[in-house]
């Protein structure tokens, strides 16, 4: 029964005999044999047929069952490949849109150097999407912000604790802040009180994202709504728009590098101040399967990427 379990998982992804097969590269009667006799093999039905395709209560603990039994086989296969002193393999890592392109090229070049042999594969998505690509082991790392509810089966490394900051031009200050500017940019190096910015318009990031709640829990408590003129899932763009006048942002600490550099090239017109008040912080974590075994290459790789990701730290405004 084990021998083809994928062709269950892809079942259970897909929901869809037919797209199942094309997934597994078989055909839609192979699937649909695949699926009749393992129902009669364990004497329970796998599916229900109407009114949609969907996994039984014994399929759901079939499902779990295997995705167990796969994370097993990979962590056999990484040991096994330790023994024979094999170079090669693949390691899956993936993070969040924004961290992606701060991340991902030095990693990239810093594990290739070390391990030319071993492929390393790279998506971005949506933190809870990647949390499940972790669980359904077709990531072995992620790293984004820690969840509100940690699930058991994923342990968290947390590498940094993440403050926010505020992105704002000169030009913004001067026709937002005219009385107090520009005398008001060095006492802001203190912390800006986000009650003097109410009428400054501002790009945020989506109300999901970790960096919008800890800003919507601050605002809460000051009682204050911002003037939001524009959301997006692209905290980058945000920051080009700070740089354009057009409007305010904010940025988590693993962004400041981006900002800063950002600001070099306009003639260094971006503000970076921390926020007043704000002492709550963004922990930023590592994620991995709990039972996951690594290969020597895949342990190299989860040092060289903690390392990496505390090295920002180094970036918080003093």
């Amino acid at each position: 029964m084990f021998t083809n379990y994928q062709y269950f998982l892809a079942l259970a992804e897909e929901c869809n005999i037919s797209k199942a097969a094309d997934k597994c590269f078989i055909t839609h009667q192979n699937m649909s044999k695949f699926l009749s006799n393992l129902e009669k093999e364990y004497g329970v039905r796998l599916f229900e047929r109407k009114p949609v395709f969907s996994l039984t209560p014994a399929g759901k603990l079939m499902y779990h069952t295997l995705r167990q039994i796969e994370l097993s086989e990979k962590n056999l296969r990484d040991q096994y490949q330790d023994m024979r002193d094999d170079k090669s393999g693949e390691i899956l890592f993936g993070t969040t849109e924004g961290r992606f392109r701060i991340l991902v090229p030095d990693i990239l070049s810093k594990f290739k150097a070390a391990f030319p042999e071993v492929r390393l594969r790279v998506v971005s998505a949506a933190s809870p999407d990647l949390r499940k690509m972790v669980l359904n082991n077709q990531l072995d790392f992620m790293v984004a912000g820690v969840p509100e509810k940690i699930p058991h089966s994923l342990t968290f490394t947390e590498v940094l604790q993440e403050r926010l900051y505020l992105v704002i031009s000169d030009q913004m200050l001067a026709e937002y802040l005219p009385q107090l500017y520009p005398q008001c940019k060095e006492e802001l190096q203190a912390g800006a009180d986000l009650r003097l910015f109410q009428k400054v318009p501002f790009a945020l990031n989506l109300p999901d994202y970790n960096s919008s709640k800890l800003l919507e829990h601050h605002l809460h408590e000051l009682g204050l709504t911002l003037n939001c003129i524009h959301t997006s899932s692209h905290p980058d763009l945000h920051h080009l728009m700070s740089a354009r006048d057009y409007a305010a942002s904010f940025c988590l600490t693993m962004y400041l590098p981006e900002v800063l550099k950002l600001n070099r090239e306009i003639g260094n017109k971006l503000n970076i101040f921390p926020i007043l008040g704000l002492t709550q912080t963004n922990p930023v974590a590592i994620s991995y399967a709990s039972n996951r075994v690594f290969s020597r290459s895949g342990k190299a790789f989860l040092s060289m990427l903690r390392q990496q990701c505390r090295h920002f730290a180094e970036y918080d405004l003093k």
